[in-house]
């Protein structure tokens, strides 16, 4: 299914701060990254940002033996209500930059005056800018198992979540976007859902080379292709998945090469091409249109 784009400055402004990451020039030009992924120290405390609805906040992170920082986005009415909400875990792209959260915090508080997306948590997951959202194999930068052993559970017991499968979405773009689909397989038993956009899936099935200089998949254990095929079984049925990849982008062919693999594997999900669109997110989401915010309600098993 594709799907006719129209933008506004705003939009377009939006998408040029976050797309700006190292990744995502490297993966359209085909060209050497200028870093790997323990290049220089870790940033696990990253400077806030100031969006609606939106704080920075950090938690005390046992695996690095220091904070480690998050911005998590609480819906209108959070603090007057003693409800549960369903957790988005939001992963950014290659670069680190989460200047975009702004723009994002205001489509989705639009999305929910109006009814069209449900009232949610949002959580802005740091990956470092180039984690890969793996543990790296020299062991200085574990940001899977801080997401997934320490985040997780400190929303949870901090915040009024949904603290169920069914009550997660991970989500993300570009490195992000990978991030999202590894640990939707990986770890089914945590979410029940997975939004995959322009996701930077290199891997063993990928038709797309990985820009030299990039190792974020050098195992099975981080390949998405290999954890999909792995965990077939466990997330058939049971995972609401969608994938979506702009037609200009560098990473289209292995998006939609990752689409045919589920299809194989009979693993229902939604899939679309963006006509006209490169290596941005907000134009992705733009173009859905309401269809971005209906698979919020069928990913959280919510009725309208």
């Amino acid at each position: 299914m594709r799907y006719k784009l129209v933008m506004s400055a705003a939009i377009l402004f939006a998408c040029a701060v976050l797309s700006a990451s190292a990744y995502g020039q490297a993966a359209q030009a085909g060209r050497r990254a200028p870093a790997t992924e323990t290049d220089g120290p870790a940033e696990w405390v990253k400077p806030p940002i100031e969006a609606v609805h939106t704080t920075h906040h950090t938690f005390p992170s046992k695996l690095v033996g220091g904070p480690v920082s998050y911005l998590i986005y609480l819906p209108s009415g959070y603090e007057k209500s003693d409800r549960r909400y369903p957790v988005m875990y939001w992963l950014h792209g290659r670069g680190g930059s989460q200047q975009g959260v702004p723009a994002f915090a205001e489509r989705l508080t639009k999305a929910m005056e109006t009814g069209k997306a449900p009232a949610m948590i949002v959580v802005f997951v740091n990956g470092l800018p180039t984690g890969g959202y793996r543990d790296s194999q020299d062991g200085k930068q574990p940001v899977e198992s801080i997401a997934i052993k320490e985040l997780i559970p400190h929303i949870d017991s901090t915040y009024r979540t949904v603290a169920t499968r069914e009550g997660r979405l991970i989500e993300g773009f570009s490195m992000g976007g990978s991030g999202a689909a590894k640990w939707g397989f990986k770890f089914s038993e945590t979410f029940g859902s997975a939004g995959i956009f322009a996701g930077a899936l290199h891997g063993r099935g990928s038709p797309t080379p990985q820009p030299a200089g990039l190792h974020l998949e050098s195992t099975p254990h981080d390949d998405p292709w290999v954890l999909a095929e792995e965990n077939a079984d466990r997330v058939r049925g049971k995972t609401v998945i969608r994938i979506t990849v702009g037609s200009k982008d560098g990473l289209a062919k292995s998006n939609t090469a990752f689409h045919e693999l589920l299809n194989k594997l009979k693993i229902e999900h939604q899939f679309a091409v963006i006509d006209d669109v490169a290596h941005t997110p907000w134009p992705l989401y733009d173009a859905l249109g309401d269809k971005c915010w209906d698979f919020y309600y069928e990913a959280f098993r919510l009725k309208r």
